[in-house]
């Protein structure tokens, strides 16, 4: 069972988390519940996917079916990673609520004013996901009720290689779209959120080693250095573990993000002042929220764990014997290399963030004068 530590800063993602079959626990029900969620976002992916073959010389129904299909991969591709490494996730958290019972109340203070902000943005992130799978549901569900049966459409642009027209095989492909949808949410949200969470309780960790650093005293045995320098060694080791577990969801977000938002951004300067609209800028605030979610928190990686190299700095170590000052320097080489969220050529960062968006712009101007 988790510690009522845990299942405060862990909540949301575990809610997620056991909704798409990755419990603390493996189990047959787990299992199946995995495969049919798999199973039913991959068929709509494959629908997505047909639709965009039989239509890949109409730019606005191709922006249109893309979007959804590109977001439906990455739900995919979160899922199977969240999977593959199940055992350790639930692991880096087991320690992290272990890690909490070791520090003073001052440090306590510091890793609940990070894990606050963490469940704020954790929860944000749902609902602002959950409500655009409820626009795109709802806005297709309208219009079934408002057009006459040979104009109805599921919530997604998709093809088959059979009638779903028939009220029986139409209902049936509109209830499997529907689920689809919310299983991608719930995917992003507990990969997305669960890295967050991680990055946060890290982030907070190496402010706390700093304000050790800082206020160290040194006796003879320097036996709080030691205890100091292997701390800092073992969130190290954590943060590697963490950019390790999350390297190919990074690579896919920070590759695809720049094209999903591109589609958007050209649906939603075509679609400026009609109702479908607002599932648009719904839809693109989910996709910034999720690109935004893994810049940020690098970045804040890549800082606060630097930071340790100033902090260091910062002590008196000019009390400290010449041994000591050896063991000071060796720490500060050591915190001069950052935990840096990075996946083949691509790195999680603001700077990363903000060629993104700029590359998504320049992709939206470029579509606009083909359609000229």
């Amino acid at each position: 069972m988790l510690a009522a530590e845990t299942v405060d800063f862990f909540r949301v993602q575990s809610i997620c988390l056991r909704a798409i079959g990755i419990a603390r626990t493996d189990s047959f029900r787990g299992r199946v519940l995995f495969a049919f969620s798999f199973f039913t976002v991959l068929v709509m992916m494959l629908g997505t996917v047909m639709f965009a073959f039989k239509h890949i010389d109409q730019i606005m129904l191709l922006c249109d079916c893309l979007g959804p299909t590109f977001t439906a991969y990455l739900g995919l591709v979160r899922q199977y990673n969240l999977l593959l490494h199940r055992s350790e996730l639930w692991s880096i958290v087991d320690e992290f609520a272990a890690l909490k019972h070791s520090l003073q109340s001052s440090e306590i203070r510091i890793v609940q004013k990070y894990n606050r902000i963490d469940r704020f943005l954790a929860w944000a992130y749902l609902i602002t996901a959950m409500s655009t799978g409820v626009l795109f549901v709802g806005v297709a569900l309208v219009l079934v009720f408002l057009s006459e049966k040979s104009d109805w459409k599921l919530p997604l642009l998709m093809d088959f290689p059979f009638d779903v027209k028939h009220p029986v095989t139409f209902t049936i492909f509109f209830v499997w779209c529907s689920v689809a949808i919310f299983w991608v949410v719930l995917d992003c949200v507990a990969c997305d959120s669960t890295f967050g969470t991680f990055s946060s309780c890290l982030v907070a960790h190496f402010v706390i080693i700093q304000e050790r650093f800082e206020g160290l005293r040194f006796d003879e045995g320097n036996r709080e250095l030691k205890k100091l320098i292997e701390h800092h060694k073992y969130i190290l080791r954590i943060s590697d573990r963490v950019i390790n577990a999350y390297k190919n969801v990074i690579l896919n977000q920070l590759l695809i993000s720049s094209v999903l938002l591109c589609m958007l951004g050209f649906q939603l300067v075509i679609s400026v002042g009609t109702n479908i609209m607002v599932v648009y800028v719904a839809y693109g605030m989910a996709i910034t929220i999720q690109v935004t979610y893994y810049c940020y928190y690098g970045s804040q990686l890549y800082y606060e764990s630097t930071q340790v190299h100033d902090a260091v700095f910062k002590s008196k170590w000019y009390d400290a014997s010449v041994a000591t000052q050896k063991m000071l320097i060796n720490c500060m080489m050591r915190a001069k290399k950052p935990v840096n969220a990075k996946s083949g050529f691509t790195q999680a960062s603001l700077p990363a963030l903000n060629a993104i968006l700029n590359s998504a712009g320049s992709y939206v101007a470029l579509l606009m004068s083909l359609m000229e």
